[in-house]
């Protein structure tokens, strides 16, 4: 039987804080056996907060390395950037 599907994503809007965890990145680590997991970092919904470019480049490598920090496995999640997702 197929796996079902989990999508969701983080804004690079800033350091990811407790309520990021605790509200959603946990959740993409505990469910990662149990679904396909794509996970994203949500930059073009962070576009009406983060103007800078070099902030906003930041903040998406700062999503990525949180997500790898907290035990998210690329070799069983798919972790992507949204607007490379034409």
């Amino acid at each position: 039987m197929a796996k079902k599907i989990l999508l969701s994503g983080v804004k690079p809007t800033g350091a990811p804080h407790l309520g990021n965890y605790f509200g959603a990145m946990k959740q993409f680590v505990d469910l990662s056996d149990d679904y396909d997991s794509y996970i994203f970092i949500a930059d073009y919904h962070a576009l009406n907060f983060v103007h800078n470019p070099k902030e906003m480049q930041k903040s998406i490598l700062g999503v990525l390395l949180d997500y790898l920090a907290i035990g998210l496995n690329p070799e069983k999640v798919t972790l992507f950037k949204q607007s490379d997702i034409s």
